[in-house]
C-alpha cells in the first residue's frame, strides 16, 4: 500500500471529523442565539463586568502598594522634629498613603484628636478612590439573574403565543421557547456569578489596602507623640 492509497483512505475520515466541529460550533453557536434579544443586555453587563474588575484590580494593585523605605524616611523625619520635610516627602509621592500621611501631619502640632480626625477623614476620601466604579459591579452581580428571569418570562411567553397560533401542543411548537427559557437563564446565572465573585475578590483587597493604611497612621501617630514628649523633655 502506497501513501496516497493511504491518504484517500484517511482523508474523508478527516474531512467528516471536520465538518462534524464546525456543525457541532455552529450549533453552539444557534442555541446560544435563541437565548433572545435578552441576550443583548446580558452581553454588555458580562462585558462591563469584565472591564470593572480589570480596571479596578489593576487600580488597587498600584494605589495600594505602600513604599516602605518611603514610610521609614517619613517616620525618622518626625521623630526628628522635621515636620515641614516631612510634609513635603509625602508631597513628593501622590500615593493614597502619603496623602493621609501628610494630612495628618499638617496637624502635628495639635491635640491627638485632631491628628486622629485629619487621618481619617483623608483615608475615607482615599477609600472612596479604591471603590470608585464597585457599586456598578454590585449592580450588575444583582440585576443579570434577573435579565435572566426575564428571558424565562419571555420563553414561557413564546411557548403559549406559538400553542396558541398552531393549536397543536407538540415539541416543535415548545422548543424554542424552552431554548430561550434555558439559555436566558443560564446567561444571566453566569453573568451574575461572575460579577459577583469579582466584587467581593476585590473588595477583599480593598480591606487589606484599609489596614495598612490603618497600620501607618497608628505608626506616623505614635511618632507624633514620641516627638512632643521630646520637646516637652
Amino acid at each position: 500500500m502506497n501513501l496516497l492509497s493511504i491518504l484517500l483512505q484517511t482523508s474523508p475520515k478527516v474531512v467528516a471529523d471536520t465538518t462534524n466541529v464546525v456543525m457541532t460550533n455552529q450549533t453552539y453557536f444557534n442555541l446560544l442565539l435563541k437565548g433572545g434579544m435578552i441576550l443583548i443586555p446580558l452581553g454588555f453587563l458580562f462585558v462591563l463586568a469584565n472591564y470593572l474588575m480589570i480596571e479596578r484590580w489593576i487600580s488597587i494593585k498600584i494605589m495600594g502598594k505602600i513604599d516602605t523605605d518611603w514610610f521609614a524616611q517619613t517616620t525618622k523625619l518626625v521623630s526628628e522634629g522635621k515636620i515641614e520635610n516631612a510634609i513635603q516627602l509625602c508631597n513628593e509621592k501622590p500615593t493614597i498613603y502619603s496623602k493621609v500621611i501628610a494630612a495628618g501631619l499638617a496637624e502635628a502640632e495639635n491635640e491627638d484628636q485632631e491628628i486622629q480626625d485629619a487621618l481619617q477623614s483623608e483615608a475615607r476620601q482615599q477609600i472612596s478612590e479604591l471603590e470608585k466604579g464597585m457599586n456598578y459591579l454590585g449592580i450588575t452581580a444583582s440585576i443579570a439573574p434577573m435579565f435572566g428571569f426575564l428571558g424565562t418570562i419571555f420563553g414561557v411567553i413564546k411557548i403559549f403565543y406559538n400553542i396558541s397560533i398552531t393549536n397543536d401542543l407538540n415539541i416543535a411548537n415548545i422548543s424554542d421557547g424552552l431554548y430561550q427559557k434555558m439559555i436566558s437563564s443560564g446567561a444571566g446565572l453566569f453573568v451574575g456569578i461572575v460579577a459577583y465573585t469579582g466584587y467581593y475578590i476585590l473588595n477583599g483587597r480593598i480591606d487589606k489596602v484599609v489596614l495598612r493604611m490603618d497600620k501607618a497612621s497608628n505608626d506616623l501617630l505614635k511618632e507624633i507623640r514620641k516627638y512632643k514628649r521630646s520637646k516637652v523633655n
